[in-house]
């Protein structure tokens, strides 16, 4: 427990220098968030293509930018090793691109998923790796008994940061 209350704890603290930044599509990604929480009916493990996923926001903050290249450098570094093992598991993440939560996401059809958490990461991947590569990456993905509502107001996160 005291271990991720640590890992919070930095979380949070890399995040400070976002705060003066936030705008409106900010308090729009915290509300989907908070109900994507509020409203499932649970979540679990699935592999997906790594290109079947969808960044929720765009990666375009200084600090978030900077973080992105740290990550697709340390990936670049491993990607022959990580192409022979074709899967991204949890623990693969984690040894590579450590963070305090996984890659979360909601589907949206059999061939596309938005990821409302680990953003940077999964745009760091998409970097290093191409389609024809055939890399699936293990995600917790979110249910909900009507999952329509959810994924308007995802759309619209995508809308507001123009990724659609």
């Amino acid at each position: 427990m005291l271990t991720q209350i640590k890992k919070f704890i930095r979380y949070l603290l890399e995040k400070k220098s976002e705060v003066k930044d936030l705008e409106t599509k900010d308090a729009l990604l915290a509300k989907v968030v908070l109900d994507i929480h509020r409203k499932k009916t649970h979540s679990s493990f699935i592999l997906v293509p790594l290109f079947h996923l969808k960044q929720i926001h765009a990666i375009d903050r200084e600090s978030a930018i900077a973080n992105t290249e740290k990550r697709r450098n340390k990936l670049q570094k491993a990607k022959d090793h990580l192409l022979q093992e074709k899967t991204i598991s949890r623990e693969i993440l984690a040894k590579y691109l450590p963070s305090v939560s996984w890659i979360k996401v909601v589907k949206q059809s059999d061939k596309s998923f938005i990821s409302y958490e680990g953003n940077g990461r999964l745009a760091a991947l998409q970097k290093v790796f191409d389609p024809s590569d055939g890399i699936h990456v293990e995600v917790e993905e979110y249910y909900f008994k009507n999952p329509q509502k959810i994924l308007r107001r995802m759309e619209r996160v995508r809308k507001y940061n123009g990724l659609i």
